[in-house]
């Protein structure tokens, strides 16, 4: 039964033998069936609201109907939010027995001005299709246990409130919906996890690809996803040079991406996958215009090397080589790793026994925080130590014993708050230990300028030691990894800032404690302790 009216099938079959198939499914219609489309979201969209989707569009909502987690990256403009819209509408009314959650990552306005805005057009181009459903704001409903609902996700508020706004979701069909998925908090994928253990469950989010952070990147990293790429490069717009899709991408702004944001590849050059792309066919001898109206030369057949970050998500869909002003390079923490792998195939896990040891650590600062300690035996790095607890006696006690069965000169003790008191105790147990005021005056100077405080000293000098020392290596830890290639970095009133760590904090979600560890390894008590 559907709000009282009568069962789908019983009223079919009092309607045979006087009307026309034709009359009889559009009586279907009227009560809200459209079960034929469960297993064609395509055909609802074409058929019943009328539209025609790009290729790519069409992938993405075919994953969606076969895949459990699908993750669609996107460009700028080629329709994901509104293809987005469109599914949610289709499984709300394909399965009469559906919830559809929606969110997106604060401000509400996202939800509201975004996604909603799309399923508003529907609303007010199709009032038909939603007679027999309640509809308020951010809401529409068939009946109580059966709706399409937006779920505003805040951005104050403990993890365990987060996570309880999608957490304890339950019907036959269900399906969630995650708008500008990279920024959203873990605790929500966490509380939409422990949805999907049964029935038939589906989870789609969307993103353009700024940085490699975050539970939806790890996601992809971890082939828990199928991953659907949305490039301006198959647009049909940008494709034809015709605006067939009034909104969408141009060609006209394509083109001139590519002339401001990368270059043609010079001839020997060497360019890897990530940071190149070829020319597609229908742009080449294309001429573009910059905003003042003046021509660019015709494009040139062949390899463009990527010059801003920026056209790879916002042109081609997929995660920047390295996003603008990055601090520490992926081909840089690749290279690392790969030479940590090769030292351990023929070493084994053992630091050079003529090189001492030092060891960074980072104190945890709240609950749920952990204590790290990373050693660093001139290019060799093992893989990080990391235990609970916020005591201080007990992680100085720890960290010393850490230290004691080391080949260990000196620790590098994170001093700043409840750290201050660990470096201390250190020492009464036998270690050689310095409190390093992270927020304290830089020692030292870049060629690029001064830095603001010690901390962004240190993180530069971990980043130059990766871009420089041929023998620095990297343990598989991946969110060691992730601290690393987090940060970006600034140069204001001739002074270098690196992200700071509220920032790195909100972006991972977690504190960047590995990342700060390691950091500590490049400090130099030596300028303050000649001949130490």
């Amino acid at each position: 039964m559907f709000d009282g009216l009568p069962d789908p099938a019983d009223f079919a079959s009092r309607l045979m033998g006087r009307f026309s198939a034709e009359v009889i499914g559009k009586a279907l219609a009227k009560i809200g069936n459209y079960s034929q489309y469960q297993g064609d979201p395509v055909g609802f969209g074409e058929q019943e609201l009328g539209e025609v989707y790009t290729d790519d569009v069409k992938l993405m909502m075919e994953s969606v109907r076969d895949n459990e987690i699908t993750i669609a990256i996107s460009s700028n403009a080629v329709g994901k939010t509104h293809c987005a819209s469109r599914v949610a509408i289709w499984f709300y009314k394909a399965f009469p027995d559906s919830q559809v959650y929606t969110g997106a990552a604060p401000p509400e306005s996202n939800l509201k001005k975004l996604l909603w805005g799309e399923i508003g057009h529907v609303q007010h181009r199709k009032p038909e299709l939603f007679a027999n459903d309640t509809e308020t704001m951010l809401h529409i409903e068939r009946h109580t246990k059966s709706f399409l609902t937006g779920v505003t996700i805040p951005s104050s508020g403990t993890e365990f409130q987060r996570e309880a706004k999608f957490s304890g979701k339950h019907a036959p069909h269900l399906l969630f919906i995650i708008d500008e998925g990279d920024a959203v908090p873990d605790e929500v994928y966490r509380g939409i996890e422990s949805c999907m253990s049964g029935g038939h469950v589906r989870l789609l989010i969307m993103f353009n690809p700024r940085a490699e952070v975050g539970e939806a990147y790890r996601m992809i990293r971890d082939r828990r996803a199928h991953v659907i790429n949305l490039s301006a490069f198959n647009h049909p717009n940008v494709i034809t040079g015709d605006d067939i899709i009034p909104g969408a991408v141009t060609r006209e702004t394509t083109v001139r991406r590519i002339n401001e944001w990368c270059r043609p590849v010079v001839d020997d050059e060497p360019v890897d996958e990530l940071s190149s792309f070829d020319l597609p066919d229908y742009l080449e001898g294309v001429i573009g215009r910059n905003q003042s109206g003046d021509p660019y030369p015709p494009l040139v057949a062949g390899k463009y090397k990527i010059m801003s970050p920026g056209f790879s998500y916002m042109v081609l869909g997929r995660y920047p080589a390295q996003a603008e002003n990055q601090l520490i390079s992926k081909e840089w923490i690749l290279a690392a790793r790969g030479r940590w792998d090769a030292y351990v195939a023929a070493k084994g896990e053992v630091p050079p026994d003529h090189i001492l040891g030092i060891q960074g650590l980072d104190v945890g600062e709240f609950s749920g925080d952990a204590n790290v300690a990373i050693f660093r035996y001139g290019g060799y790095v093992e893989r990080p130590v990391v235990w609970g607890g916020i005591d201080l006696t007990a992680t100085g006690e720890r960290a010393a014993t850490e230290c004691h069965t080391r080949n260990v000169r000196i620790v590098n003790v994170d001093g700043t708050g409840v750290g201050a008191g660990v470096a201390p105790h250190m020492k009464r147990l036998g270690c050689f230990a310095i409190s390093v005021k992270v927020a304290s005056a830089p020692t030292e100077e870049s060629e690029l300028g001064e830095f603001k405080i010690l901390r962004d000293q240190l993180w530069w000098s971990s980043r130059e030691w990766l871009r420089i020392d041929p023998m620095a290596m990297l343990p598989p830890d991946d969110l060691l990894i992730e601290d690393l290639q987090t940060p970006t970095y600034e140069i204001k009133d001739g002074k270098i800032r690196v992200m700071n760590k509220d920032t790195m904090r909100e972006l991972l979600r977690r504190s960047p404690d590995r990342g700060d560890a390691f950091c500590m390894t490049f400090y130099q008590p030596t300028l303050l302790f000649p001949g130490l």
